[in-house]
C-alpha cells in the first residue's frame, strides 16, 4: 500500500479489514482441526499462519514504521500524537512477540495446540484493537 493510500481512510480501514478477515479464517480452520484431533494438519496450519502475520500483519506496520513513513509523517504534522504513536507501536511489538512465542511452542516436541490457538486468538484480537485505534487517531474515524 502506497503512502498515500495509508492516509486514505477508507483504504487503510479496508486493508485492516482484509488482513483481519485472512487471519480470523484461518483461525477457524485451525479451532476445526483441533476439534478433530488432526494434530499434523493442525502444525500445518498453524506454520501457515505464522507465516500470514509475518507477510501481512508484520509487513503492514513495517511500512507504517518505516523511516518516511505513515506514523513519522501523522507525527510530523501533529508532535502531541508521539505519545499514542508509540501506543500503536507498542501493538506492533507484542504481536511480534506473540508470532515468536508461537514459532517456539510450535518446535516443541510435544506441542500444546491449544496455547497456540490462544496466541492466534491474541494476535488477532490486538490487531483489531490496534486497527481501530489507528483509524481513529491517525485518520479521523472518518471516510
Amino acid at each position: 500500500m502506497s503512502g498515500l493510500s495509508l492516509n486514505d481512510y477508507p483504504a487503510h480501514k479496508a486493508l485492516h479489514d482484509e488482513i483481519l478477515g485472512g487471519a480470523e479464517e484461518q483461525l477457524d480452520s485451525m479451532k476445526t482441526l483441533l476439534n478433530k484431533l488432526e494434530h499434523k494438519e493442525l502444525a500445518e496450519e498453524m506454520e501457515s499462519f505464522i507465516e500470514y502475520v509475518e507477510t501481512r500483519v508484520l509487513g503492514h506496520f513495517d511500512e507504517e514504521e518505516s523511516g518516511t513513513g505513515f506514523y513519522d509523517r501523522a507525527v510530523g504534522r501533529e508532535p502531541a500524537l508521539h505519545d499514542k504513536v508509540q501506543g500503536l507501536k507498542r501493538d506492533h511489538e507484542l504481536i511480534r512477540m506473540m508470532t515468536a512465542r508461537m514459532k517456539e511452542e510450535l518446535a516443541k516436541e510435544d506441542v500444546d495446540f491449544q496455547k497456540l490457538i490462544d496466541h492466534s486468538v491474541s494476535i488477532i484480537l490486538v490487531d483489531e484493537i490496534h486497527s481501530r485505534d489507528e483509524e481513529d487517531i491517525l485518520l479521523g474515524g472518518r471516510e
